[in-house]
């Protein structure tokens, strides 16, 4: 099947409108049609990616990268989505081959909002793990985001398509304290085979 019926960048819909935990209750996200601004197509959001100058802020905890991505999926911002990737940062296709790097990622997403998604995301747990103690300080910990998902996105033919399956995110914590992906997989192994197609 086409590339675009398979992509699913799943953590980057997991906290669309929230700044809480990354457990708790079904977020929905659809990619907007419109070519605004962050801070423009959340401006109800009680935390936005962006600052009054336009800048991108940074993320300060798994959750929050979380949202932040959210919300550059939400508005179609490539250039904000790729600023909170590792520079060979990582996404798992469909077919098992890696999506690796800025400019690889970028590609992904372009032909991805091709497909019109809406993403039903369920976060069920976040492990926070290992990093180096400084004095009070942790860092260089990593984090990993699991749960579930659904989605519906158009395919080539011009109908709409959905399926069920499971996630696995890792996030890695930068040494100034802040969060970037470094894998988004949406289609880790299953020894029971959860992924459904529809």
């Amino acid at each position: 099947m086409n590339r675009i019926m398979r992509t699913l960048p799943i953590a980057a819909t997991a906290v669309l409108l929230t700044a809480g935990s990354l457990v708790g209750p079904t977020f929905i996200l659809q990619a907007e049609t419109t070519n605004a601004s962050p801070a423009a197509s959340n401006s109800t959001a009680t935390t936005t990616s962006a600052d009054i100058s336009g800048a991108r802020a940074a993320a300060k905890t798994p959750a929050q990268l979380l949202e932040f991505l959210g919300e550059r999926i939400k508005a179609k911002d490539v250039d904000g989505i790729i600023a909170l990737h590792e520079p060979e940062a990582a996404i798992v296709d469909y077919d098992g081959s890696i999506v690796r790097g800025h400019k690889e990622i970028r590609e992904f997403y372009v032909e991805w909002f091709k497909s019109d998604p809406v993403l039903t995301v369920n976060p069920r747990q976040t492990v926070l793990a290992g990093g180096k103690r400084t004095g009070e300080k942790v860092r260089g910990r990593t984090a990993a985001i699991m749960g579930d998902y659904s989605l519906e996105q158009t395919g080539p033919d011009g109908t709409r398509e959905s399926f069920t399956g499971s996630f696995c995110d890792t996030v890695q914590e930068q040494p100034n304290g802040t969060w970037l992906y470094v894998q988004d997989n949406p289609y880790p192994p299953h020894g029971s085979g959860t992924s459904a197609h529809h």
